[in-house]
């Protein structure tokens, strides 16, 4: 999802949020700007050669992420966690036992945004990772900033909106902090991180005590979401993560 999909047309949920949050449309991803890869460095908040998930496919022989993720250490502090996926190879991130419900409902985000707020009405968990795959598979199939992705990003705010008012149903929009950020961009049809449009990412935070309105003015890279989330949790990470907690969210 590259930025320009929430900055050059009317996504009212994505809005909603970086008006009343904090934002970067400047954020980088690592420069194995795939989505494994990607999305590996994005729950660890190390690189490609510290969690070791350097392929992006579904391939179990090969094992699972060689580092802690937020889940896990959410998971072993007794914090409710889940994921809820377009694609199922994210699986290599969240191993069975990382966390407590992995389901990926379908592909597209209408089946995974659904999945996600009816957890959010059973219970919401205290850590939630919720996956779309649209944005991507139409950059693909028809081109990045086609008229496809364009539409599929319009998708995507349509879902985030049925997430958003689950929270709001139950009363927890205001006490739960959302981050809303991308794997990667891309270019023509694909991405190979040599390019700014492939690295270039956009970065929301919405919740309690983060700044309204406020354009950061770190720089923010993909690994700090780790960093940031396990900051807001009160968690330790129990080794040296590349990503730093971006504080400069934080009205206080």
């Amino acid at each position: 999802m590259h930025p320009a999909l929430i900055q050059k047309q009317t996504l009212p949920n994505h809005e909603r949020l970086y008006r009343n949050g904090a934002y970067s449309f400047v954020a980088r991803t690592i420069s194995t700007a795939s989505t494994l890869p990607s999305h590996a460095a994005m729950l660890s908040g190390v690189d490609v050669y510290e969690h070791g998930l350097r392929w992006n496919n579904w391939r179990p022989t090969l094992g699972f992420i060689k580092t802690p993720t937020i889940f896990s250490l959410a998971t072993e502090e007794g914090l409710s966690t889940s994921a809820v996926v377009g694609k199922f190879k994210l699986r290599h991130i969240l191993p069975q036992g990382t966390v407590d419900s992995f389901l990926r409902p379908g592909y597209f985000c209408r089946k995974v945004s659904e999945e996600a707020a009816q957890q959010i009405r059973n219970g919401q968990p205290e850590l939630m990772f919720v996956h779309f795959s649209d944005p991507d598979e139409h950059g693909h199939s028809s081109g990045w900033l086609s008229a496809a992705q364009w539409q599929a990003a319009r998708e995507c705010d349509r879902c985030l909106g049925i997430i958003l008012s689950a929270l709001d149903a139950a009363g927890t929009l205001d006490d739960t902090l959302v981050i809303v950020s991308a794997d990667h961009g891309g270019h023509g049809s694909g991405h190979s991180g040599i390019r700014l449009s492939d690295i270039q990412i956009p970065w929301i935070a919405h919740g309690p005590n983060v700044r309204r309105g406020h354009v950061l003015h770190s720089k923010v890279s993909t690994m700090d979401t780790a960093a940031t989330v396990l900051y807001a949790l009160g968690l330790v990470p129990k080794a040296r993560l590349r990503g730093k907690p971006v504080r400069e969210i934080f009205a206080q």
